[in-house]
């Protein structure tokens, strides 16, 4: 059996870890997925919630250009995104949404804009309003579109870890596997994190991990950490038809469970060190050139 962060580090540096929950800059992770309708969003907020009723803060970027899941779960839309923010109109502070579980959203893309598309000059106003909030928060989820996309290669680049959400279906598999050998391509100290969702049992979960990783391993020489699974449970969709995160909905479910299990795990692994560290958008303007090179 896999351990669930082998190869990330131990939690004897705790003192080092700490030290890093301490600097202004929130830890970067991006939850994406080869393929759309695998539970990616609600994975990411339901997550970011279960970190904040552990005293962690946490800022989620809906960064997909279509905007709509967050109403789906949360049932709430959002009335501006950055796009306000570049033309003056909204400052950073108002474009945040604050839900009642504790979490903040900071709706990142539009029709008009999106953060590919956005200049030299953009990415500086929004770098310099980012670091005005950004020591208000432990993590920043950033939750991306599907697929092998330049904004999502994009924002895995600029992440401090990467967790990729796989469902058992061959198209996933498949369509993960390509994130996977792209993003290492280009950056392979990344540090990857399978996260099987929608799984009959948390054994399928694990088998998924194991072989999915003995693939990578033999044709891309690289490992992707196991960071727990998610079992389909009838409760998420439940809670999905209320718009209500499953687990404040349905707290003792399966899935709500199951989710706690990687929660834990998440928190132990140790933070990605950085002789600088930079904020998402200072990491946008470098790693947007990187993968405009890569898909040309």
């Amino acid at each position: 059996m896999t351990h669930p962060i082998q190869g990330l580090g131990t939690m004897a540096k705790g003192k080092r870890r700490q030290v890093a929950r301490s600097k202004t800059l929130p830890e970067i992770i991006t939850i994406t997925s080869g393929k759309g309708g695998v539970g990616k969003t609600n994975i990411a907020v339901n997550l970011g919630i279960l970190l904040r009723q552990r005293k962690q803060r946490v800022l989620i970027m809906d960064a997909d250009l279509h905007l709509g899941k967050l109403d789906v779960i949360l049932g709430i839309t959002p009335r501006y995104t950055l796009a306000e923010l570049i033309d003056g109109s909204r400052s950073m502070e108002e474009i945040i949404l604050h839900h009642p579980s504790g979490i903040d959203i900071l709706p990142a893309t539009s029709g008009e804009l999106t953060l590919l598309e956005a200049d030299t000059h953009m990415l500086k106003i929004l770098a310099e309003s980012f670091s005005s909030i950004q020591a208000q928060y432990d993590y920043l989820f950033v939750d991306t579109g599907a697929g092998v996309s330049p904004t999502v290669l994009t924002m895995a680049l600029g992440a401090d870890k990467v967790i990729l959400i796989i469902t058992p279906e061959p198209a996933s598999i498949s369509d993960v596997y390509a994130m996977v050998k792209v993003i290492h391509s280009k950056s392979p100290e990344l540090p990857l994190i399978l996260m099987p969702n929608r799984v009959r049992s948390m054994e399928d979960g694990l088998e998924l991990h194991k072989k999915f990783n003995l693939v990578t391993q033999k044709f891309l020489k690289t490992t992707v950490h196991y960071g727990g699974s998610v079992v389909e449970d009838t409760a998420v969709g439940q809670a999905v038809s209320r718009q209500r995160p499953f687990v404040i909905e349905y707290p003792r479910s399966q899935a709500a469970n199951n989710l706690q299990l990687v929660c834990h795990r998440l928190l132990k692994l140790p933070p990605r060190e950085f002789e600088h560290r930079s904020n998402i958008f200072s990491r946008l303007r470098i790693n947007r050139k990187i993968v405009g090179s890569l898909l040309t």
